[in-house]
């Protein structure tokens, strides 16, 4: 099963998503720091993360360099209210594979997902 981590400091947000995902039949962890992301990460590597961007302490750039550091093919989805195109595009060159903005366009996440999730059967 293809498994997601989403990674948000409102567990709200996490719930949400997790409760989507698993509806279309993805596998879902969740985190609500960059560390505790890292400790998931550690215990089971996901198949793709959605990673959000503005955190309190670790933010989102910060855990995208962490990850890539370990796993350099661990696709990660950045999900932020921020529309900088500037701050996605260094994003992206920072390893990241995509984003996406909040609020999030669900129809949109599945057709990404099940992109990522056909380019790994």
């Amino acid at each position: 099963m293809f498994t997601v981590l989403t990674v948000d400091d409102e567990s709200m947000i996490c719930e949400m998503i997790g409760s989507f995902l698993e509806s279309k039949g993805y596998a879902v962890k969740t985190a609500l720091s960059g560390e505790a992301a890292m400790n998931v990460i550690d215990q089971g590597v996901p198949d793709l993360i959605l990673l959000d961007m503005i955190m309190p302490g670790m933010g989102g750039d910060a855990i995208l360099k962490e990850i890539k550091s370990h796993y350099k093919d661990l696709p990660v989805i950045m999900v932020t209210a921020v529309t900088d195109e500037k701050k996605a595009l260094k994003l992206l060159e920072e390893g990241a594979s995509d984003y996406i903005t909040k609020p999030i366009d669900f129809e949109y996440l599945e057709k990404n997902l099940s992109v990522w999730k056909s380019l790994k059967s």
